[in-house]
């Protein structure tokens, strides 16, 4: 199976699911261990995981790197254990970019307000208005992808601003309207 077949969220998702599922059929104490195996085994496959990303820097360089992270499955493990070469504030800006680009005129209402201290992702939206579910699919996705680290995305409403005045010509002089 390549990489571009799995899906990092998708992955963790049922890795959850099925620790649910332990838990659910074999009791809590079953479900604390298979939990504790799910930490040991993160543990051990990260510190690997931060030998190799060592051995690349020292043998290639930071280039080398930032090439695997560019797989969105590798970039998803390197950010699951702390080892992605992109810090995630620059990450989200560049999500919240791709977003932009994909909505279009749509996007320009759009601002990262920033992570909290639970590791959920601040958007502000103005204007909102027709698509705003639209609009918060695409921004949610696009941070998913390049920021898979992050807890969730809360949108917070930036109240609109005064109405703007049209102005308009004036008819010529002798026209009525």
């Amino acid at each position: 199976m390549a990489s571009s077949d799995l899906d990092p969220q998708g992955l963790a998702t049922r890795v959850e699911e099925l620790l649910e599922g332990i838990t659910a059929d074999g009791g809590p104490r079953v479900g604390h261990a298979a939990e504790e195996l799910v930490r040991v085994l993160m543990r051990f496959y990260g510190t690997g995981l931060e030998q190799m990303v060592s051995i690349v820097r020292a043998g290639a360089g930071e280039t080398i790197v930032h090439r695997m992270a560019a797989d969105p499955l590798v970039a998803a493990l390197l950010a699951l254990h702390d080892l992605h070469p992109v810090p995630v504030e620059q990450r989200l800006g560049h999500a919240l970019d791709a977003a932009r680009r994909r909505l279009g005129s749509h996007g320009t209402g759009l601002r990262l307000a920033g992570l909290d201290a639970a590791g959920q992702v601040h958007v502000e939206i103005s204007g909102g208005g027709c698509g705003t579910d639209t609009m918060k699919d695409v921004v949610a996705s696009a941070i998913e992808e390049l920021a898979p680290e992050v807890a969730g995305v809360v949108f917070d409403a930036v109240p609109a601003g005064p109405a703007l005045l049209q102005i308009g010509l004036r008819p010529p002089e002798g026209v009525r309207s």
